[in-house]
């Protein structure tokens, strides 16, 4: 075998793609061809092979992020026109209004908390990754954060996509035709947009990285005050994010609603979201260790 090919083998071995492989064998093919004997001088196929992998696993890992970002962006315009529209034209039936509860409430789920968990995975996996650009190679372990971050704000836009989607088949009989093709359509685009971002991701996710070093946290991203201080106690982190949230959508509502009862019941439900989504999501994007 030649060197060539102990080096296409090793880049197959890390998850390479082929399209990869075929460019980084034609470049080399180029330059041997050139310079007759220089794959000494090149170095051993599996230490360069390694180098590549690792240069790929980093920049598809921050490309995903980007893309995945860019998709919520659309999904959050559609969610946005949505709600407008409806508030506008029709108002906001009741849970009772539709064809069965059985649709409304995962309906509600997918249109009032995954957004919020796809603005806080999605945000922080592109933080991330803008913040670390220009690093040739990033430890295996912050790379698979800014995928699990990723593949958590996809999951979130997703869920997303299909509550308005169950939103538009449980009240078809009630709402505008053209608000349900409206919506409908628009959900189903930003579908399609997704679908885009994951194939990025699973792209992302087969090319093995071994650079060694630590994951990092949330700490690392934002400025906190006392972030030292709070990484030893992160439960306050989500305690303050909870009542922080409470407070300010609880206090939007009774506003906007100009009902203080209903501020309390929305800023109530809000805060006690965010402290779930904390203790269920908060390892997995870096918020506790």
């Amino acid at each position: 075998m030649s060197w060539l090919d102990d080096l296409s083998l090793e880049l197959y071995a890390r998850g390479v793609p082929r399209r990869e492989r075929a460019r980084i064998a034609i470049e080399l093919g180029d330059h041997i061809a050139c310079e007759p004997g220089c794959e000494e001088r090149l170095g051993d196929p599996r230490e360069l092979a390694i180098s590549f992998a690792d240069e790929l696993a980093t920049s598809e890992a921050r490309s995903s992020a980007f893309v995945t970002f860019a998709a919520l962006a659309v999904a959050a315009a559609v969610l946005m026109i949505s709600q407008i529209t409806l508030a506008r034209v029709a108002g906001y039936p009741g849970y009772s209004n539709g064809i069965s509860t059985l649709l409304f409430f995962p309906a509600i789920l997918g249109v009032v908390v995954a957004p919020q968990v796809a603005l806080v995975a999605g945000t922080l996996a592109a933080w991330r990754a803008l913040r670390r650009r220009r690093a040739p190679q990033l430890p295996a372990a912050e790379l698979e954060l800014i995928r699990r971050r990723t593949r958590i704000a996809l999951a979130a836009g997703f869920a997303t996509m299909a509550g308005l989607e169950l939103y538009v088949v449980d009240f078809s009989l009630r709402l505008p035709a053209w608000w349900l093709a409206l919506v409908g359509g628009l959900a189903a685009l930003a579908g399609v947009g997704l679908l885009g971002a994951a194939r990025r991701l699973l792209r992302a996710q087969v090319i093995v990285s071994g650079t060694a070093g630590p994951a990092g946290d949330i700490y690392d991203d934002l400025p906190l005050v006392g972030s030292e201080w709070l990484r030893r106690r992160p439960w306050l982190l989500g305690a303050l994010a909870s009542v922080t949230v409470g407070l300010a959508l609880g206090a939007f509502e009774a506003h906007a609603e100009h009902s203080v009862l209903e501020g309390i019941q929305r800023g109530a439900f809000e805060g006690v979201a965010a402290a779930l989504g904390f203790v269920l999501l908060g390892r997995a994007v870096g918020t506790r260790r």
